[in-house]
């Protein structure tokens, strides 16, 4: 059977602004470097291996107080408009966006660039600067979903957020985002480090080193070990590096913490396949197909199902994946495969049609949010 791309999870953002009460989330714990660095170490781990998302030197202290210098005595929330305010305007901070940059605070400032989870751990920092106890917020919505190569890379989103009373108030550097934001987390700051290495570890996966993949996914893990997203990405890696019953462990860990994830059921379902366990693969992406919905598994699900000669369970997993993403060609030419397979040659050659030319209209889709990777 013909192997089906791997799923990573990566946690990011875009640019853009909104302010927005919401409902106030359960303290969490370490908040600020001393905090942080005395849990890395309760953790079995040396700070100094550990990226601390919110680092601030004096340029950037400076800036902050400047940027909300001359307003009096005013309140916390006026505080955070005021540093967005001077971020977002001309010529004020110039800011390079760049997607494949994963920087701490005190890097994106000095090198005036980063992607937008470096854009808004930057804002944490220069809040937290002025008196305003900020955080990163993780947040459920529905994720970019993208092919590269033997990976799909799943995107989620990520906020600032302060709390105010009873209430959050939400910062949502994502122009285009208009859904409403669901499943709120706010993270402290050793959930924030481990983030950034599973960033970190995402885009090193990328680049075809899975040993440098290998060391920010085996730390993201330790930091959150309740996370599912790190488990699927450190399974994923893993198998990269050959060894397959250590990534079916992974995903175990992860389906511990999440016994629905999709993510972990489908990944694990091409191990299983590898080592010809058939109705175990059969099993877990049956367990997967009730909760994905991931266009590229659900047609990898339809192609397994057509060797299996199952075509009716075929044609229900693309139409479920053309009613979630009907602009994704991958869709389509998974339609035109099934179509083949019924000896339906028109319709297979018009959705093939279909298929090109929504791939030559497909946006670039930028890989810096929290990520997932299948």
């Amino acid at each position: 059977m013909r192997r089906g791309p791997l799923i990573l999870a990566v946690t990011l953002t875009a640019t853009g602004l909104a302010l927005g009460p919401v409902q106030a989330a359960e303290p969490e714990r370490a908040f600020g470097f001393d905090a942080w660095s005395t849990e890395i170490r309760e953790k079995g781990l040396n700070p100094d291996d550990v990226v601390y998302p919110f680092d601030v030197s004096p340029a950037m202290v400076e800036w902050a107080e400047t940027a909300v210098e001359g307003g009096g005595s005013i309140g916390e929330i006026q505080r955070l408009v005021r540093v967005q305010d001077a971020m977002f305007k001309d010529g004020a901070f110039d800011f390079s966006y760049d997607s494949y940059q994963t920087l701490t605070a005190q890097e994106a400032f000095d090198a005036q660039k980063g992607n937008c989870i470096s854009f808004t751990a930057l804002f944490v920092s220069l809040t937290r600067s002025v008196g305003v106890p900020t955080r990163l917020m993780s947040v459920e919505g529905t994720p970019q979903v993208r092919r590269e190569g033997d990976l799909v890379v799943i995107n989620r989103h990520v906020v600032a957020a302060f709390e105010s009373g009873s209430d959050v108030a939400i910062f949502d550097f994502n122009l285009t985002s208009e859904e409403e934001l669901i499943g709120r987390r706010v993270l402290d700051d050793v959930e924030a480090s481990a983030m950034f290495h599973n960033n970190l570890g995402g885009m090193a996966l990328r680049d075809g080193q899975p040993s440098t993949a290998l060391r920010h996914f085996q730390i993201t893990t330790a930091l959150w070990a309740d996370w599912p997203v790190g488990w699927v990405n450190f399974g994923v890696t893993l198998s990269h590096l050959g060894e397959d019953e250590d990534a079916l462990g992974a995903y175990s860990r992860a389906l511990l913490v999440d016994p629905g994830n999709s993510s972990a059921l489908i990944n694990m379902a091409y191990v299983y396949l590898k080592f010809g366990r058939e109705d175990e693969a059969r099993i877990a992406r049956l367990a997967a197909a009730k909760t994905t919905e991931n266009p590229f598994a659900l047609v990898a699900m339809a192609d397994s199902e057509m060797i299996r000669g199952n075509i009716s369970e075929a044609a229900h997993y693309l139409k479920r994946a053309k009613r979630l993403y009907r602009r994704e060609s991958a869709v389509f030419n998974g339609m035109a495969r099934l179509a083949e397979r019924s000896g339906k040659t028109r319709r297979a050659a018009r959705y093939r049609r279909k298929a090109e030319k929504l791939r030559s209209a497909e946006p670039m889709i930028d890989a810096d949010q929290s990520q997932e990777i299948r």
